[in-house]
């Protein structure tokens, strides 16, 4: 099911609705107001963060009269991109002149070049493309959100590395430069997920060397023994973000999750067996890089009375 449409305050009374109807609908909570003139029929607990925001895009939109263009973290949502740990209760909107900026309770207005390159239109909505899109984030967000965004970016191949310099080199004059410079230096697009992007950003915290992403584990006889999320190959340390959660999702059907925990368990013996030793990271123990440090140094120790056997390949970085 798709976001619902807003519905302006004129539509509604063009259908027959008076502005009481309107506001009996939203106190029951049948409706919900997105913004002055703009609402919802639906609940707004039945929707998303992300759902929810894309309906303050459209609504904003369409009270917008002049050439604005969605961009920030609203251009994330436009091109589906992760939004992780990024506040969604106010569109943002960039206008192609010098001053004008302002922040208001559901919007942000920002002033600065535009260029007709840095605009792609979708379903009607005129967006900031999506390498203009991770600079901003870049320059105005955390270095751990950044990173999230854009390694989802290049891994999807919404962008490539070298547009993302261009973009760069365009925003040297601009505030937050020298913070975008060091996103984009750490992007990985071979981190196929949140989780992933922030296991490096935290194992960098941890002051561990850089880990080689998505390396290949093959036995003495060349068989596919495991793809690894962060490998340390001169540590024998195979590390991985372990997306499942502490509690069933599906309690009717706990078949599934058992096979996945069997398949995890299976894959770690046959790391072990062939020397390397093999550390997983939830969601919640990411927020603790001095832990991760500490259990990264327990593991190397082990693997260091150890020897390996069979080899690793790296994956190409994406350029």
């Amino acid at each position: 099911m798709g976001t619902p449409q807003p519905i302006s305050r004129r539509d509604a009374l063009a259908t027959g609705l008076s502005d009481s109807d309107l506001r009996r609908l939203c106190r029951h909570g049948l409706w919900h107001r997105v913004r002055t003139g703009h609402y919802l029929s639906a609940p707004a607990e039945t929707l998303s963060a992300v759902d929810r925001h894309r309906a303050l895009i459209r609504a904003t939109i369409a009270a917008t009269t002049d050439a604005a263009v969605v961009s920030h973290v609203s251009a994330l949502v436009g091109h589906d991109l992760p939004t992780w740990r990024i506040r969604l209760d106010r569109a943002h909107l960039t206008r192609a002149r010098r001053n004008g900026a302002r922040v208001g309770r559901l919007l942000v207005v920002h002033a600065g070049q535009l260029a007709a390159d840095e605009v792609v239109t979708v379903a009607g909505i005129r967006y900031t493309t999506a390498a203009r899109t991770i600079l901003d984030i870049a320059r105005t967000e955390g270095f751990e959100q950044a990173v999230a965004a854009g390694d989802a970016a290049l891994h999807r191949g919404a962008t490539t590395a070298t547009r993302l310099r261009e973009q760069l080199h365009r925003a040297r004059a601009r505030p937050g430069y020298r913070q975008a410079a060091q996103v984009l230096t750490f992007l990985d697009g071979r981190s196929s997920g949140v989780g992933e992007s922030r296991l490096r950003v935290a194992m960098a915290a941890a002051g561990l060397p850089a880990p080689e992403v998505k390396a290949r584990i093959l036995s003495p006889d060349n068989s596919f023994v495991a793809r690894v999320d962060c490998l340390f190959p001169e540590l024998g340390v195979a590390a991985d973000f372990d997306p499942r959660p502490a509690i069933d999702p599906d309690p009717g059907h706990p078949e599934a999750a058992e096979r996945a925990a069997f398949a995890a368990e299976l894959r770690d013996d046959r790391l072990r067996a062939l020397g390397w030793i093999p550390a997983r990271w939830t969601w919640d123990e990411l927020d603790d890089p001095a832990e991760m440090a500490r259990r990264i140094t327990a593991a190397a120790e082990v693997a260091a009375r150890l020897t390996r056997h069979g080899r690793w390949v790296p994956t190409p970085r994406l350029r």
